[in-house]
């Protein structure tokens, strides 16, 4: 009986560390919000939970030092991001070239770490400001298996953040129905925003080496010249958040863009600013829909 016992605890300690080995990994990217209390719930469980915090620059790990406490932290700097799909091979201009190549190395090396680390059974959350699914990291798991184990996490992004600071929704907007979230042009670009304006409907950009004196030029030739605009920067800080008003036709007079908090401001533009919920169809075209949802409408007496 002894012996038996003696047994059945080696087999439990065996099965302890089998366990222990097969412990399952996970690639997560954790939208952190665009401002360190704005992450959701489920972000907090992924980084409590987290071995390795994958940043794009030193300065993060600052910001987000509540959250990240002693965890071993890696980085892959946000320029890799450029050349992303170009094989180096057929870029012609060598000083490009060198800076694709550099670029291509810097990602395959942080995806070959994840997928070690991961392998090994550790839990690794690539953090983004905002919302990854905006113009963030999602490049990793392209270029991962697609059976790799691997979850993002929403956060709140510029849209929902900008969009509470001027208390309006881009969805309303009179005899408008969507909103277009945009940046600046680029080469090879075709949906450019020029097209994208001829229906003036909603517009909100994302300021990254925006050209506002283009950008502007391109509004007033599609857009009443006394259109709203707003420009938020630190949306969802509660302490460094500010809203400017102004026009289409008055932006670039009334408005000093030169020296608006690079990469931390959001421009919104459309009549939805000022008209909101006020719409011509507010009564007709969704009656159907009022009706689907919460039963024939209720009369008054």
């Amino acid at each position: 009986m002894r012996l038996f016992s003696r047994f059945l605890g080696i087999l439990l300690i065996l099965s302890s560390a089998v366990a222990a080995v097969a412990a399952p990994g996970k690639f997560y990217i954790v939208g952190m919000g665009t401002a360190p209390d704005l992450i959701t719930v489920r972000g907090v469980e992924v980084l409590k939970s987290a071995d390795i915090i994958l940043l794009e620059q030193p300065s993060e790990k600052d910001y987000w030092k509540e959250f990240i406490g002693n965890k071993e932290v890696w980085y892959c700097p946000h320029a890799a991001r450029v050349g992303l799909g170009l094989d180096p091979k057929t870029v012609k201009d060598p000083d490009i070239r060198a800076i694709v190549e550099k670029n291509a190395k810097s990602r395959q090396e942080a995806v070959d770490r994840i997928r070690k680390a991961v392998e090994a059974g550790k839990i690794v959350a690539g953090l983004e400001g905002g919302d990854p699914m905006m113009y963030g990291t999602t490049f990793y798991l392209e270029m991962l298996p697609k059976d790799f184990p691997s979850e993002i996490v929403p956060g709140v992004g510029a849209f929902q953040a900008t969009s509470a600071a001027v208390k309006m929704s881009p969805v309303f907007g009179y005899d408008t129905n969507s909103v277009v979230v945009t940046m600046d042009d680029w080469p090879g670009r075709k949906d450019v925003n020029e097209k994208l304006m001829e229906t003036q409907t909603s517009m909100i950009f994302y300021t990254m080496g925006l050209d506002y004196p283009r950008l502007f030029a391109q509004l007033k030739r599609h857009y009443p010249a006394a259109t709203p605009v707003a420009v938020v920067s630190f949306a969802g800080d509660r302490e460094k958040q500010k809203v400017v008003r102004s026009t289409v036709g008055k932006f670039l007079t009334e408005v000093d863009y030169k020296t608006l908090p690079a990469d931390a401001h959001t421009v919104l533009v459309g009549k939805f600013l000022e008209v909101g919920q006020a719409r011509s169809d507010a009564l007709l075209g969704v009656k159907k829909q009022i009706e689907r949802v919460h039963g024939a409408t209720p009369t008054t007496k």
